[in-house]
């Protein structure tokens, strides 16, 4: 269980599009990690992103707590 009233250090925003900073996120001492769908991934690679962030979602992140950003409900 995640104790969301934790203190976080360090937040490490990562965009879902860059699958090595999705594998090197795994190796950081970051207390959290933003994997970000929003405004660093272009329209044309949302699908991809969408898939490289499930995949690094399934191999975990360890200690590290993980959290997925997305766009608004109401945009493809």
């Amino acid at each position: 269980m995640i104790n969301i009233s934790r203190p976080r250090r360090s937040v490490l925003y990562i965009p879902g599009a860059n699958t090595r900073a999705l594998e090197k996120a795994k190796t950081l001492a970051a207390d959290s990690l933003n994997l970000d769908l929003e405004d660093p991934v272009s329209p044309d690679t949302k699908v991809a992103a969408r898939q490289n962030i499930l995949a690094a979602l399934e191999g975990g992140f360890g200690h590290r707590e993980a959290v997925v950003r997305i766009n608004s409900l109401n945009t493809p």
